[in-house]
């Protein structure tokens, strides 16, 4: 696969998400998809790897998943079967809303009052049951009593089509102009933080601009992390080496960018694992002259 059909191949994949992105109102859910959109990308290449070893470099790659909307219902737990001791609670699952902790020793569970000797193995949850536990926690002889109402998940319909042809028309025409931008502060509260653009597409001399004027399309930022020093007091003084954001730009948008800190990676300096570029949030913005 030559060089521009495996960008095609991104390409194709990330429109698909651009326009759902620009339309969450939700800071947190941006930051989600843009994961989910690496994610992707990676599991993509490695795909895209494994075929070019096996068929060769001139095979085209075509892929078409689709999935329809269902829900169901789970406890979201993990737990050693010999002592009923807690080992992990899924966040915003049943077991999350129940009270469990991860130490807890389950002494007793009921689903709308029947005991459930083989917890969690024989367990069939539907929404709105009523779930009970007696629990034992920390050094305490006394159980305690913990209560919810089961709640199901929905998991959205969904689609993905990636191809490795030539880019289509929607990727190849876009036209007019877009904005990138680090102007604003980000919210800290999420744990993002400001950045700064210093390439774009190899280009250097941006860090000086905090909005950059770019034609529609697809591009590459360099981008430099400026996280608070007291986040990571273990670093050396002066910013760290620039990470790469790919990002398509549509027409009369401004791309917000941010640093995204991973504060359970902050001694990871090394690889500079603790933060990513992020786009933190899309706003409309006329294209100017």
């Amino acid at each position: 696969m030559s060089k521009s059909t495996l960008v095609a191949f991104f390409v194709s994949t990330l429109l698909g998400f651009s326009a759902q992105a620009n339309e969450l109102q939700s800071a947190e859910a941006q930051v989600l998809v843009e994961s989910l959109k690496r994610e992707i990308g990676n599991t993509l290449a490695e795909i895209h790897r494994l075929e070019q070893k096996q068929a060769g470099e001139s095979v085209p790659l075509t892929i078409t998943l689709s999935q329809p909307e269902y829900s169901f219902v789970e406890m979201g737990l993990v737990m050693d079967p010999e002592s009923k001791t807690v080992l992990s609670v899924s966040p915003n699952s049943n077991a999350d809303a129940l009270g469990l902790r991860v130490g807890d020793r389950i002494q007793s569970m009921r689903v709308d009052g029947k005991v459930i000797n083989d917890f969690p193995n024989n367990v069939t949850l539907n929404s709105g049951s009523v779930i009970q536990a007696d629990v034992q926690r920390g050094g305490n002889e006394d159980s305690l009593l913990l209560e919810t109402v089961a709640k199901s998940k929905t998991i959205p319909a969904w689609s993905l089509q990636v191809s490795s042809s030539e880019p289509s028309q929607s990727a190849t025409e876009l036209s007019g102009c877009g904005y990138v931008s680090v102007f604003f502060t980000p919210p800290g509260t999420k744990y993002q933080y400001p950045a700064k653009v210093f390439e774009v597409d190899g280009e250097s001399g941006f860090h000086l601009r905090e909005t950059i004027k770019l034609p529609a399309g697809q591009h590459t930022l360099k981008v430099h992390e400026y996280i608070p020093e007291q986040m990571l007091p273990r670093r050396k003084s002066g910013i760290e080496k620039a990470k790469s954001l790919d990002l398509l730009i549509e027409p009369n948008k401004t791309y917000h960018i941010a640093a995204q800190f991973e504060p359970e990676k902050r001694l990871q300096l090394v690889n500079e694992s603790y933060w990513e570029p992020v786009v933190w949030k899309v706003s409309e913005s006329k294209c100017r002259p």
